[in-house]
């Protein structure tokens, strides 16, 4: 007897541990970049610790055989179609200019994880897989959503940024071009924008949202039908049917905007309370470091080594008049005219180096990650942005008291030295962004855990399409009533016409009545 009541307690404490049925996830997060990565894993983790087993589709594993139900196909092969110079194209092209000239790159991404070996065993008609779920970064990969379909499963997305305009779009979210937060607009975030500034987004916004709904949409299209059969459903409808998306944005760094209910805001989820140690050298730099350090990264895909020569020596030259340690992010393998207070690594463990207390300066490229991480540790920060939402990052941090933006193309010593000094300096930067920290860990939950909770939500109910707005189903010249501001201005401007039409032909007449009773009486006075 005592035995079967062990057994019955055992399974209790199970089921309590673990409220929502194991599930099989697939995930498929396709963008080469580690601090894309390092978001979507922060969740495949924590999921897999409830004990879900999920198969993740990633350009970076873990490649940690101890981890129990979870397996990596590994794409990282997509490295080769995204190894850009991402310095010299943001200065030839906008960011949107740059992805509607990107296509065959996508859907060349597209091809090469549907004809991967390994994903392809999985979603093939006879492999007898199955799964609960589709967790798919939703950035450019429309194609992708055809896995939900092959296993009948609903779909979650997640982005690791800002939204673009398409995911607004397919969500139903109100598109806003005249507003701040979004990619590579005109405009900051400190004040309002001007009639041109707003006209020009506006007519870039339905530009790119014309081509990425017909250009490359239908050729994601053709590549679906291409590993999916000729009867594949509209990608359109498949996208705006997506039960929810995770976006990776915290209100205090982010701007507000209205919000369909499917939108779920994540973030921090890479943000780690335990340090990875430093080399012995590297820590012994910065712990003598007793008048202060500044640390600069431009992150995992701008990279300091492509700046121009012009560039760089304005920031070595920079760099050698400041009294502090310098801690430089540089990829190649010499520094040309390097100073003896500046220290150049090809990698550098970034959560521990901003934990350093000796840390004044944090000088980056503006990603969201690399913010996030900033605002974490307290640290002020100089950004200097590339592209992508990396624009709207530091405008934002700009307007909050927590950092200088400088142009990365046009940057100068003179300049670079009088924001590093200011902010050093300026006490009012540290303790802004010390308030700053504390007001973005001030949460009513966990977002890590809701997220959990959210997925769980969505594999017990099979999809979530309460949560679906009626207008992701409307036409775009219905979502905020352009049809019926056009049919009301039309009938004022007809009314109007044919008021002043009659009003037109009165006055002729009074006139031509008046110039007759005015002959009359000229006449009888002649008479």
């Amino acid at each position: 007897m005592s035995r079967h009541l062990i057994t019955a307690t055992l399974i209790v404490i199970v089921v309590l541990s673990h409220p929502g049925c194991a599930a099989r996830i697939l995930g498929v997060f396709p963008f080469p970049s580690l601090s894309h990565q390092i978001v979507f894993r922060g969740l495949t983790l924590a999921l897999r610790e409830r004990g879900h087993e999920l198969v993740v589709v990633t350009p970076n594993p873990i490649n940690d055989r101890t981890l129990k139900n979870y397996t990596e196909i590994d794409v990282s092969f997509l490295y080769q179609h995204l190894s850009l110079d991402w310095i010299t194209l943001a200065k030839k092209y906008t960011w949107y200019e740059f992805v509607m000239k990107s296509t065959p790159i996508h859907s060349a991404m597209t091809e090469g994880i549907l004809s991967h070996p390994e994903l392809q065993k999985l979603y093939e008609p006879e492999s007898g897989e199955s799964f609960d779920l589709l967790l798919c970064e939703t950035l450019r990969w429309p194609a992708l959503l055809l896995l939900a379909k092959r296993f009948n499963i609903p779909t979650i997305g997640i982005t690791s940024l800002y939204p673009p305009h398409q995911l607004h779009y397919q969500l139903g979210n109100p598109i806003m071009p005249s507003h701040p937060p979004y990619w590579n607009m005109k405009g900051t975030a400190v004040g309002k924008l001007t009639f041109w500034q707003r006209l020009y987004n506006f007519v870039a916004t339905w530009r790119y949202l014309h081509h990425y709904r017909t250009t490359y949409t239908q050729e994601q299209q053709e590549i679906a039908r291409k590993y999916f059969g000729n009867d594949v459903p509209d990608l359109g409808d498949l996208e705006k049917n997506v039960s929810l998306v995770f976006v990776n944005q915290q209100a205090p760094i982010s701007f507000a905007r209205p919000n369909v209910p499917n939108i779920i805001d994540i973030g921090g989820f890479h943000i780690s309370d335990q340090r990875k140690p430093l080399s012995k050298d590297l820590q012994r730099i910065l712990d003598e470091a007793t008048q202060g350090f500044i640390y600069m990264s431009l992150g995992s895909n701008a990279k300091s080594a492509s700046l121009t020569n012009k560039t760089r020596d304005e920031f070595v030259a920079a760099f050698s008049k400041i009294p502090y340690t310098v801690i430089w992010k540089f990829e190649d393998d010499r520094l040309p005219g390097q100073p003896e207070n500046v220290h150049v690594m090809k990698w550098i463990q970034q959560q521990s180096i901003l934990a350093h207390p000796n840390l004044k300066v944090f000088i980056y490229q503006g990603g969201l990650q690399s913010t996030e991480e900033a605002v974490s540790h307290a640290v002020p920060v100089i950004g200097l942005p590339v592209f992508c939402d990396q624009e709207s990052n530091v405008d934002k941090i700009v307007s909050l008291g927590v950092g200088k933006k400088l142009d990365i193309f046009s940057v100068d010593r003179f300049g670079l030295m009088e924001a590093i000094h200011s902010i050093v300096r300026d006490d009012s930067y540290k303790q802004n962004m010390l308030k700053l920290r504390d007001l973005i860990k001030d949460k009513p939950y966990d977002t890590l855990k809701n997220a959990v909770w959210w997925t769980e939500h969505v594999i017990r109910h099979k999809g979530a399409p309460h949560l679906h707005s009626t207008t992701a189903d409307d036409p775009w010249y219905q979502r905020q009533d352009m049809d019926l501001m056009f049919i009301t201005s039309t009938a004022i401007w007809i009314a109007f016409s044919i008021t002043l039409g009659v009003l037109h032909k009165l006055l002729t007449y009074s006139i031509y009545f008046l110039n007759q009773q005015h002959l009359i009486r000229k006449k009888e006075k002649v008479y």
